[in-house]
Order: structure tokens, then C-alpha cells, then sequence
């Protein structure tokens, strides 16, 4: 029996009302504890979703450097150009507080926001759209307790064609389909659990699968690596050049705790990371560690690249900076020093396919984290030969193969001076999307090819899709976008071989605009 209704039955009795002060304090003690109930049933909804949120890196998307959390503001860079986060504080109208539930639902599962529109896909929706209902929920509860931050951010940034969203639409019909985690039978709720979270929640397929020209990830080349806001995401898939083979579960688990087994220290956007799932369930964590390593038994093998030489002056050069700027910290043995700088063999951040880690790491430093000290910034100090051959020198030594050398080119894009205008080195045809051509007639093959020798016109398309509609009259929307995609895409590639990458995504997402006003102006 409560306290409230032992205290009202005595005061009722006293005054000689007995007959009424049980059923009222009754009634009152029931609806308080009802609302007690709720009120704690709420609290777990909202500590929930923050712990969601966590794991997903919410904040540090949507945190400026020195900016508030969540409050937006951060530069995302993509291969189109920038863009910056939104704010999703409950501010109105600068944040999400005039947004619905279902609102909130629509911009993680469905890739659209408020107004219906479609959002881009620096936004992993399609990894968010695995997530349950139950923890949909979770996040919308843990974000309307948000303080709202005034904040206005231009989020677009882009230039054209890409800041059109009707190019996003089009992107989303080749590379986006809603969908919701199903458990695999023949699994354990670990490897489910893990499942669920790499591929939703922690959205690890998002930046360590490859993309193609176009930003669409590559169905089989997942987990292969990628190039992801300046980084490079390295291959963890089940390929005889993993870095995922140097870990087993144990030490996996605690790489992605961020306890550095055996010196090996996430930087990065990896740490990032690293420091969301420190604050994680170790059961999590070992979940998700599980998947991955269970998913890679299924990949192919395929054949380990090719490994890049360094020329004995090269390899000097490089040897006489790291000497005079690194040795002291990570040692003549690259294994680093615990507490105070990471190891450098065998690390995957290291000796990925592309040096871009090891470049921005020297341009960029890091700051002192946890127990481990301050990693300088070579910005001013050291010339863009000079941070090539260190970084050479470093993916080289020590036992460390990679099947690509860095060059002072790269070291310029990496500091933002120029973009890299890589021409002639690049099997464009390579990135194109692959699509059966079945019942594509030669008609409709050739009216694409005539419009691949310069940028597409307006209304310069017409004929190519009444064509196509001839061929594929019952054929779905998507269906046919794919197949002018690829046939573009295609003959793009094989009348331009000089064509830079740039300008090859460039004159593809206008095709693609002009393509889709061109299929819905046919009917």
C-alpha cells in the first residue's frame, strides 16, 4: 500500500468520512503510478536513443569544429563538391523543431525531408533504413530533448549540376531501396545483432564500400574501400588484400573500442568511430566485430595487387625526414610508443590503397587524445616533395606493401590548393553502372552514343528514349534509367579517353537530369 493512501485512509477515518477516502485515494495513487510508469518508460525511450545516436556518429556529423552538438555546420566534402551538415536541434525553423515524427522517420528511412524532397546521400539513409521501428522511435524521443540552437546553415554547396535535387531523385531511383533488417535464420542472435548494427545503425558499408562514378556504391565491391570526405576508408572485405586479416575477434573488438591492441590507434574519421563505440555495450561491440569477420568468409579472394616500388633515392629522401621529424616518437621500428604515438606497421590506415591518411595526418596533425600525445602538424614545415617521400617512405618500410606511391600532386589537393585533374590513369569504364542490355535494340544504342560526343542538350534525349520505349515499352522507371545510364556512361568513356574525372561525373549527373525530364515528358 502507498504512503499517500496509508495517510489518506487515517485522515478520512478521523474525520468520520471513511466510506469515500479509499475509492478517491485509490483512484489518485493508480493515476500517480501510471504516470510514474510512463514517465519512466519515457526516460528509457530517451536514454535509448541517445545511446543510438551514439553509436550512429550523429553528432559528429552534425557538429561544427567548436560548433554545438547537433546544431550542423560541419563541411562533408564529396567528389561533387561540399556540402554542410543541417542543424537538428529543435530550433524552428533553423533545426527540426516544426518536424513530425513522421518527418523525422522520412529523412532516415526514406531519404527525404519535410517537404518530401530528396535529401543527398551524404546522408546514410540507405544503411538507416534497416533500422526498427522500435528504435526509430528511440531517436525521435532523444532528439526532441535537444536544446534548440539557432544555426542557419546553406547545407548545398555544390555546384551545378549537382546542387539540382532532381539529380539526387534520379540517384536514388539507381542505387536506393527501402528496406528493414530481416534476421537470418541460420545465425545467432550475435551475428543478427551485429548485422543489424554494421549495416544500419554504425552504417559501416556507407564509407568502406566502393563507389562508382556517380557516388553509387559498388554491390560487389563491398567493403573494399573507399575515398570518403578526404579519406580513405580502407578494404575490410573477405579479399586476399584485406586489412580485416591481420584481426581476429578479440583484437577487432577492442580496435573499434578504441583501446589500440598492440599500439594500432584509429585516426580520422575512424576514430570518430572508435570513440562512439568505446561508450557502447561491450556485447555491442562484439557484435559487431562478429559480422564483420562472419560476412568476409563469403567474399572472394580475388588477386592481391600488384606492389608499388620505390626507387633506393626515393626511399633515402623519405628515410632522412622521417629521421629528423618522426623517429623520435614512432621509433626506427615504426611500432610507435605506447601513450604517446601509434604503430605504423601493419596498419591498415597506413598502408590502404590510396596515401591519402598518412598525407592528411601529416598536414592536418592530431590532437592529444585520451592517454596518447599530440601528433604535429607538418603544414608549414615540410614542402609537398617532402611530405610524398615521408609518406613513401612510411607505406614502404617495415614490412608494409602498398600497390600505390604518393605523389606531390596528391599532397596539393589534400592541403585544398588544387583539385586533382586525373587524366589518362583511370579505367573510367570501370565506375559504370551494369545492366543487363537484353532487348536494348542497336537503334537506341546508337541514338546514346550520338549524344555522348559533347554535353547533353536540352531535349536532345527524345529521341534516344522513344527508342528505348519502343525496346522496353512494360519496363519499369528504374529499369530504364539504368540501361541509358550505363549505355552513356559507356560511350562517355570510350569517345573521351582524356576526359578527367570531374568533368566524366559531370557530364553524367546532367545526363541523368536531362534523362529523367526527358522519360517523363514521354509519358
Amino acid at each position: 500500500m502507498s504512503t499517500s493512501f496509508r495517510l489518506s485512509v487515517a485522515a478520512a477515518a478521523m474525520a468520520g468520512i471513511c466510506t469515500l477516502a479509499p475509492s478517491v485515494s485509490l483512484a489518485q495513487s493508480e493515476e500517480a503510478s501510471a504516470d510514474a510508469s510512463s514517465s519512466s518508460d519515457q526516460s528509457d525511450l530517451v536514454a535509448r536513443g541517445e545511446y543510438l545516436s551514439n553509436m550512429a556518429g550523429c553528432r559528429h556529423c552534425h557538429q561544427a569544429r567548436d560548433g554545438e552538438p547537433y546544431a550542423g555546420g560541419r563541411v562533408i566534402l564529396t567528389p561533387f563538391g561540399r556540402l554542410m551538415s543541417p542543424n537538428i536541434t529543435q530550433h524552428e525553423p533553423s533545426g527540426i523543431g516544426g518536424w513530425t515524427r513522421d518527418d523525422f522517420e522520412g529523412a532516415l528511412r526514406r531519404g527525404v525531408n519535410k517537404e518530401g524532397g530528396p535529401l543527398y546521400p551524404a546522408m546514410p539513409y540507405n544503411r538507416y533504413t534497416l533500422m526498427s521501428d522500435e528504435d526509430i522511435d528511440a531517436l525521435w524521443a532523444y532528439y526532441q530533448t535537444i536544446e534548440p540552437v539557432f544555426n542557419e546553415v546553406e547545407t548545398i554547396q555544390l555546384p551545378f549540376p549537382y546542387n539540382v535535387r532532381q539529380g539526387v531523385a534520379v540517384w536514388k531511383e539507381l542505387y536506393f531501396e527501402e528496406a528493414r533488417y530481416e534476421p537470418r535464420e541460420e545465425w545467432d542472435d550475435q551475428l543478427n545483432r551485429g548485422a543489424y548494427l554494421a549495416e544500419g545503425v554504425a552504417h559501416c558499408a556507407a564509407c568502406h564500400t566502393t563507389r562508382n562514378s556517380i557516388g553509387g556504391p559498388v554491390a560487389d565491391q563491398a567493403y573494399q574501400g573507399a575515398v570518403v570526405d578526404g579519406w580513405y576508408a580502407p578494404n575490410i572485405s573477405g579479399s586476399v588484400d584485406s586489412h580485416l586479416n591481420k584481426f581476429d575477434q578479440e583484437t577487432l573488438t577492442a580496435y573499434l573500442a578504441n583501446e589500440h591492441p598492440d599500439g594500432l590507434a584509429a585516426f580520422g574519421p575512424m576514430y570518430q568511430v572508435a570513440d562512439s563505440l568505446s561508450k557502447a555495450e561491450r556485447s555491442d561491440v562484439e557484435a559487431i566485430s562478429a559480422y564483420i569477420l562472419k560476412r568476409a568468409e563469403d567474399d572472394p579472394e580475388g588477386e592481391a595487387d600488384e606492389v608499388a616500388e620505390l626507387s633506393e633515392d626515393a626511399m633515402a629522401r623519405g628515410a632522412a625526414i622521417y629521421e629528423g621529424n618522426c623517429l623520435s616518437c614512432h621509433g626506427d621500428d615504426g611500432m610507435g610508443r605506447d601513450g604517446l604515438a601509434a604503430r605504423l606497421v601493419n596498419n591498415g590506415g597506413v598502408n590502404g590503397d590510396n596515401p591519402v591518411n598518412v598525407i592528411n595526418v601529416l598536414l592536418q596533425g592530431i590532437e592529444p587524445r585520451n592517454d596518447w600525445g599530440q601528433m604535429p602538424s607538418f603544414y608549414d614545415s615540410l614542402s609537398d616533395e617532402e611530405i610524398a617521400d615521408v609518406t613513401n617512405y612510411v607505406r614502404a618500410s617495415w614490412g608494409n606493401e602498398v600497390p600505390r606511391l604518393a605523389t606531390a600532386l596528391d599532397v596539393e589537393r589534400a592541403r585544398g590548393v588544387a583539385q586533382l585533374d586525373m587524366t589518362g590513369d583511370t579505367d573510367l569504364t570501370a565506375a559504370c553502372p551494369v545492366v543487363s542490355l537484353e532487348g536494348v535494340s542497336d537503334g537506341t544504342r546508337d541514338a546514346v552514343r550520338a549524344v555522348a560526343d559533347g554535353p547533353v542538350q536540352e531535349g536532345e534525349l527524345q529521341d534516344a528514349v522513344a527508342s528505348l520505349e519502343n525496346d522496353l515499352s512494360d519496363a519499369e522507371y528504374t529499369r530504364k534509367l539504368t540501361v541509358m545510364t550505363s549505355l552513356y556512361c559507356d560511350a562517355l568513356a570510350e569517345l573521351d579517353e582524356d576526359i578527367s574525372e570531374a568533368d566524366f561525373r559531370e557530364r553524367q549527373l546532367a545526363f541523368m537530369n536531362e534523362l529523367n525530364n526527358a522519360i517523363a515528358n514521354d509519358g
